[in-house]
């Protein structure tokens, strides 16, 4: 194990032991209705996110865990080896940022299973993605498996849209968008086109299936927007 992924380890230990339970399975049926009842929240913005200008991956690793243990989803050893959080150096997570997991990311067999963690109202910022010199553009697919989504792609703009970044709107280009619940399947409109998430007030966790993602053909319609994990810098 590397120093960072020692360093993130501790870091999860840290937040896990000090109120994070995970999936507690003896839970009786009462107790899980109850929490059926219940919705999840938005609890943080960017004033907790950001100290002194500097993303805060604790605090955004203790969100995302927060929102697990609300929908039941166990915290895998995978996941802790392989989670990645992004702000996609845009400054605004609160608003413009998730998490992940890649399942799988074959270049030889050239399919993608992807896991996308979205808080509360967060967007990934737009893009599209292109072939590159040595694959083809990636196709993909996405299922709602808890919260909701605002998928958003090319088409005539749907009415009434959910409220988006005000940091992101010179950069959306998009206004079609199908509003999506759990259990929804939804595959991309057409191959090369823009397009983005935008979770629920309740947060989303959508599966993504799709082709091999060469890193290089991921394009954001915001030239600012880059690929970051805060935590492993």
């Amino acid at each position: 194990m590397n120093v960072k992924r020692f360093t993130v380890s501790l870091l999860i230990s840290a937040l896990l032991t000090g109120g994070f339970t995970g999936c507690d399975t003896n839970k009786s049926k009462d107790n899980m209705e109850q929490i059926k009842e219940k919705v999840f929240t938005k609890k943080y913005t960017n004033a907790d996110f950001y100290v002194d200008g500097k993303f805060n991956g604790e605090v955004a690793l203790k969100a995302y865990l927060e929102m697990f243990e609300f929908y039941g989803v166990p915290f895998t050893d995978f996941m802790k080896e392989n989670m990645w959080i992004s702000d996609f150096g845009l400054g605004d997570f609160e608003h413009a940022g998730m998490a992940g997991v890649f399942w799988v990311n074959d270049p030889v067999n050239r399919h993608f299973g992807h896991e996308i963690y979205l808080l509360p109202g967060q967007m990934i910022p737009e893009h599209r993605h292109v072939a590159t010199t040595e694959y083809p553009a990636k196709f993909e697919s996405w299922m709602v498996r808890n919260g909701s989504a605002y998928n958003f792609g090319i088409g005539d703009p749907t009415p009434d849209p959910p409220a988006l970044p005000e940091s992101q709107k010179e950069a959306i280009t998009v206004s079609n968008f199908v509003y999506m619940k759990v259990g929804d399947i939804l595959p991309l409109k057409e191959l090369l086109s823009p397009h983005f998430l935008r979770a629920g007030d309740n947060g989303a966790i959508i599966s993504e299936f799709g082709t091999y993602q060469d890193g290089n053909g991921l394009k954001f319609t915001n030239q600012k927007a880059v690929f970051t994990d805060v935590l492993r810098p």
